[in-house]
């Protein structure tokens, strides 16, 4: 028999899958949702077409890029991003906004009453399983144009791979998660080129993408276009081996995704305009991704970089716009990441530190941090420790003047906490 829960609000479902599988559980595989799949979906598409977005660096940004085109160009869309900064339902957005509670708790019900199979027994499900379809769920019945599927971890066996793409990206490739991909970056590569289907558009997004990205798309003879060889970025402008060329325009985000969300774009059966494409890669905004708010007078930008390849972004682009005041960092990390790189990479950053202990299983403790920035050479009166990141970010805006900035950054949870202050 089916377990009757008989929740009707978001919070009781997501209270009791997070104590059934905590959000930090992870189990690679397809075989247990592909059995639950069968039974939601019964095997009906969730869009006309859908674009998967894998990679190390950059897959927030691309699915913001692309959303933002569709939106531009009318169509109807939905995407489906992980992890949430303050509430489950960013994960799932239809035309740009979260899905409501209402919504949220149908789709528990139709998912949970799919994990038992006829005979009555029941289908163990992670949090990420339950999180995937969920979306397919709702995506299935919002009659779209297209969905747009962020890969959370890897791609071979990621749960969102699920769902055949119709084109796929991968955006950049660095060394991350090598208890589940590998401990190297060809083995890594070859895992997120997973979500390639063979006969179908399969994108390498950044030039420096290892061979095994492009390899293994040949290999199942899918339709390969590699940054700098298929389609390319000069003097501003996207061109690519077909004759087509457009002006990239200025935008908040990295530019490092557009030529492959273009390409992407081009690789839709849509017939999308040129204007459109141009006018919502202007418009693209992304929650956490070198956000800019302002908060008390004080000025805040929010990312989540939380490897050394994000932290070498980041140093860069702070470098591009000085300002005319400090630039205080708060930190908070995972202690799974490689927070050595990460503060290596922006020991020369900042002005001041204020490092905060991470909660939970895999959180790192402040004086962790606080060591690695002395063996960087920050000077101790350049750094304080605080229990949480909400303390250090509060401490950092009582010491901010108007012509200082604030950067916080570290983790999802860290810009998440900070968000949960800014936005209530």
């Amino acid at each position: 028999m089916t377990q009757d829960l008989s929740f009707n609000q978001a919070s009781q479902w997501l209270t009791w899958l997070e104590q059934q599988h905590p959000s930090h559980e992870i189990d690679m595989g397809l075989a247990r949702i592909g059995e639950v799949s069968k039974r939601l979906l019964r095997d009906a598409p969730i869009a006309k077409q859908v674009i998967t977005v894998a990679g190390t660096n950059g897959k927030g940004s691309s699915v913001a890029f692309l959303t933002s085109i569709l939106d531009q160009a009318g169509l109807n869309y939905a995407s489906l991003t992980s992890p949430h900064f303050v509430r489950f339902n960013e994960r799932i957005q239809l035309q740009g906004l979260p899905i409501d509670d209402a919504a949220l708790c149908a789709s528990f019900e139709r998912v949970n009453r799919a994990r038992f199979n006829g005979a009555g027994e029941a289908t163990t499900l992670t949090y990420f399983e339950f999180n995937a379809l969920l979306a397919f769920d709702i995506m299935q019945r919002a009659d779209l144009d297209v969905a747009v599927l962020e890969i959370g971890l890897g791609g071979r066996l990621d749960a969102v791979n699920l769902i055949d793409a119709d084109v796929s990206i991968v955006t950049s490739i660095a060394i991350d998660h090598v208890d589940w991909l590998g401990d190297n970056i060809d083995l890594i590569g070859r895992e997120k080129a997973g979500i390639y289907r063979r006969h179908k558009p399969a994108i390498v997004g950044a030039v420096d993408c290892p061979a095994s990205v492009a390899d293994y798309a040949h290999e199942i003879d899918a339709q390969c276009f590699k940054n700098g060889v298929d389609f390319k970025v000069e003097n501003g402008f996207w061109s690519n081996s077909s004759g087509l060329s457009l002006k990239l325009p200025n935008t908040c985000l990295p530019h490092m995704n557009m030529a492959a969300v273009v390409q992407a774009i081009h690789c839709l059966t849509f017939d999308i305009a040129e204007q459109d494409i141009i006018t919502g890669l202007a418009n693209a905004r992304l929650m956490g991704r070198f956000q800019r708010l302002e908060w008390q007078g004080k000025q805040l930008i929010l990312d989540v970089a939380h490897n050394p390849q994000a932290a070498k972004n980041m140093a860069v682009t702070l470098a591009r716009e000085p300002c005319e005041g400090k630039t205080i960092a708060v930190l908070a990390m995972l202690g799974d990441k490689d927070y050595q790189q990460v503060i290596a990479e922006l020991s020369s950053t900042f002005d001041h530190w204020m490092l905060a202990t991470s909660q939970g299983v895999r959180g790192l403790p402040s004086q962790e941090l606080a060591r690695q920035t002395a063996k960087q050479g920050v000077g101790h009166s350049q750094v304080d420790t605080y229990d949480t990141p909400a303390e250090a970010f509060e401490h950092a805006v009582d010491m901010a003047s108007d012509q200082d900035r604030i950067i916080v950054f570290g983790s999802f949870v860290t810009v998440g906490e900070v968000l949960s202050i800014v936005e209530t």
